[in-house]
């Protein structure tokens, strides 16, 4: 593992990034950190990208980590920052593993990136236009992407006092107290289980705390830009037979993401796959399925357009 890489992007700004998984791979995976989060995310795939011989690349989005903040940033950006890094690392052909808020910058990609470089894309309990209806989602939530467009700064300033402040604390038990809370409140028992594992809650807590590094200033434009027009319509991604294979994963009970957005995108796009998981929340599965999730990406072996967990 190497977590603290870097590169200078062209306008200046700097790109951070971590690198996982196998150190001779034969193919190359970047991820999309989930929101608020950061590179260290990706650190949950090291071992299973591992055995797959795949190389993962986890880069902080602007303001995140220790990437540069980017005033004013649209979804649509994302891409080129992207491509600036896999050519950096003189990579040609590449997957893409979107999870959680990693979605939209994900289907970004897909929609500005061409299928010479592009091989295929993955989003895993993905958040998708709020359009498509928030019915489910946790309030708190919904007030956020609400709000965030019209009110970024004061979102920052909440999403500061609420943890950002407690991330940054010189005492690295404030945080974990914070956030141990908040799992117990979470309803899903699936989802707690899986952040409280001895084994994920360290990534859980680290990817947290990396979020917050710079401030809540990058955290608070992507709940800006969930909540905002993307500036492309899903129907306009390419998921035929000449274009980018795109498959989706999402709980049925999930309470973060509920799953008819999920199920309104896949009818959207045209030729994508919906792998639904019965009873399971925004992140409990993940790690249990990381190797099915992982073959499914890299094979797309399964043709039917549309598959209910258990058929």
């Amino acid at each position: 593992m190497f977590e603290n890489e870097s590169m200078m992007l062209e306008d200046g700004r700097t790109l951070s990034y971590s690198l996982y998984g196998s150190p001779i791979p034969i193919t190359t995976i970047v991820y999309m950190h989930g929101f608020p989060s950061s590179r260290f995310e990706g650190r949950q795939w090291h071992t299973t990208c591992t055995r797959h011989n795949v190389r993962l690349i986890s880069p902080d989005r602007p303001g995140s980590g220790l990437s540069t903040f980017q005033p004013n940033r649209r979804i649509l950006d994302w891409p080129a920052d992207v491509l600036a890094l896999v050519d950096h690392l003189k990579i040609n052909e590449f997957y893409i593993l979107g999870v959680s808020g990693g979605s939209p910058p994900a289907l970004a990609c897909m929609k500005e990136i061409g299928k010479d470089r592009l091989l295929g894309v993955t989003i895993i309990s993905g958040l998708y236009p709020l359009k498509f209806g928030t019915a489910g989602m946790l309030v708190s939530t919904r007030i956020l992407m609400w709000v965030a467009p019209w009110l970024t700064g004061l979102t920052a300033t909440l999403i500061d006092t609420l943890i950002g402040k407690a991330s940054r604390n010189k005492d690295p038990k404030v945080l974990e107290k914070l956030m141990s809370k908040g799992t117990t409140d979470n309803a899903h028992l699936g989802d707690r289980k899986a952040i409280e594992a001895p084994a994920y809650w360290p990534v859980f807590v680290d990817m947290t705390r990396e979020s917050f590094h710079q401030g809540s200033e990058g955290a608070s434009w992507e709940a800006r830009l969930y909540g905002s027009d993307w500036g492309f319509e899903l129907e306009q991604l390419d998921v035929s037979e000449n274009g980018i294979a795109l498959t989706l994963w999402h709980g049925t009970t999930d309470m973060n993401v509920p799953v008819s957005m999920a199920k309104k995108a896949n009818e959207l796009i045209a030729g994508s796959l919906l792998h639904l998981k019965e009873g399971e929340g925004h992140v409990s599965f993940i790690s249990r399925d990381a190797d099915e999730i992982l073959d499914d990406l890299l094979g797309f072996t399964e043709t039917e357009e549309y598959l209910q967990e258990g058929e």
